[in-house]
């Protein structure tokens, strides 16, 4: 994503000897840790430490895989042409696949999150935005048909990651280089029922509907 200026990588205390903070320091990128079970403190030392007031912040969860870096981008831009603290995706009666629809935070929105964040809102980092809509100015973006598709494309189960293992085995015998942006990975399950069966019968660990509220 040609918005993004720095990656840190936010991780639980328990977690400083495992696989990730020593992938992290080998390939140079900062790491932080905070407390297992508080999110939004994981997320707000890697912002006090290395963002300054003004910044703009995006949060990567570990178990999604697959973005669509380009939609981050946009809503960078759009962001900064209309002064927005944010952009939401334009939905009805689905929510898009995981992945689609990105859109980082103004230093403002962060700070609401983590100043006024509470309970599960700790863990959910920006559910607390969501649920105060009305303290800030953001857009709703129309996303491509493509984005709005049953597919769960989230890792919490063994079956979730034999849908990614295959996924990447798939890209990359078909002559795909590097990692498959979002787009292709929907295209590929389209085209291939299989994959997208591998883990049809897993359910959401917290509901479908658990994010939406009065405001929205």
């Amino acid at each position: 994503a040609r918005s993004v200026t720095k990656i840190v990588i936010a991780t639980p205390e328990g977690k400083a000897g495992g696989a990730i903070p020593k992938w992290a320091i080998q390939n140079g990128i900062p790491i932080v840790y905070g407390p297992e079970n508080d999110v939004v403190a994981r997320f707000g030392e890697a912002v006090r430490q290395h963002a300054v007031e003004g910044d703009s912040v995006f949060r990567a969860m570990g178990d999604q895989p697959f973005l669509d870096w380009r939609s981050l981008d946009f809503s960078s831009a759009v962001m900064v042409a209309h002064s927005w603290d944010f952009t939401l995706p334009l939905t009805f009666d689905r929510d898009p696949v995981y992945g689609a629809g990105l859109s980082p935070w103004t230093w403002r929105a962060w700070k609401w999150i983590e100043s006024r964040s509470t309970g599960e809102e700790r863990e959910h980092v920006g559910m607390r935005l969501r649920r105060d809509l009305r303290e800030f100015v953001y857009g709703l973006v129309d996303l491509p048909h493509w984005a709005f598709r049953p597919y769960r494309l989230e890792i919490d189960t063994d079956r979730d990651i034999l849908l990614m293992r295959s996924i990447w085995a798939r890209w990359l015998a078909s002559g795909g280089e590097g990692q498959p942006p979002l787009k292709n990975v929907v295209m590929l399950l389209d085209g291939n029922r299989d994959l997208s069966m591998l883990n049809s019968m897993e359910h959401e660990k917290t509901g479908p509907y658990t994010s939406f509220t009065a405001a929205e």
